[in-house]
């Protein structure tokens, strides 16, 4: 019977990644500490560290599918990934923004839905977050290094905010850096007009008339 790996690690079910690390890189190297002593205690201890190597992966998995939706209740990672493979990214996005643990998976589809969306930059943000939660994670270095080979590309700049534009219209989502924007831009057009009206007005109090129509 296959033991509990959370029990091999000595921590409990809802420990986070990073007490799951702690308790892993503690017991590595108390066993490796012990890998090259004679008779019973070395045999046991290379047990012990290929028990280890196998609960630390198996628990990592475990977190990876164990999160939480505020309204919805428990679910797994694999409906938002068939809606974003699905091009759903309104609904993905919806789905993503109702999870409680914000962890570097969590991140990391952030980062392929911005990514799809035309979003580089932000990707990459999205992505230096899950680095920052998970530093070893293969899959998250691999997806980093290719959008910096995007992000380097001549036109990289120019190509992300004219997808990024058409996909905000399609999908109904603002990108991130838009909305001050957006309200800076509303608040010059509403000076511009304060400022022609106040002119009209003195100059017809003077015989004259800036804007005809008022």
């Amino acid at each position: 019977m296959q033991k509990d790996p959370y029990l091999i690690l000595g921590v409990a079910k809802d420990a986070t990644q990073e007490e799951i690390r702690a308790a892993y890189e503690r017991l590595r190297e108390e066993y490796q500490s012990q890998l090259f002593e004679e008779g019973e205690v070395g045999n046991t201890a290379a047990k012990k560290l290929d028990e280890l190597e196998r609960a630390y992966h198996q628990c990592l998995e475990d977190k990876a599918n164990d999160f939480h939706f505020t309204e919805e209740g428990a679910s797994g990672w694999g409906e938002i990934e068939e809606m974003i493979k699905d091009g759903n990214l309104e609904g993905a996005q919806s789905k993503l923004d109702n999870i409680e643990m914000r962890d570097g998976y969590w991140h990391y589809l952030q980062a392929i839905i911005y990514h799809k969306r035309g979003w580089n930059v932000e990707s990459k943000k999205q992505l230096d977050i899950a680095l920052t939660l998970d530093e070893d994670n293969e899959k998250y270095k691999q997806a980093r290094e290719r959008l910096n080979k995007v992000l380097s590309g001549a036109n990289a700049e120019g190509a992300s905010s004219a997808s990024g534009s058409a996909a905000e219209g399609r999908a109904g989502y603002s990108r991130p850096d838009q909305e001050a924007r957006r309200a800076a831009n509303d608040e010059a057009c509403c000076n511009t007009c304060s400022t022609l009206i106040c002119c009209d007005c003195c100059c017809e109090c003077m015989g004259g008339d800036l804007i005809p129509c008022c």
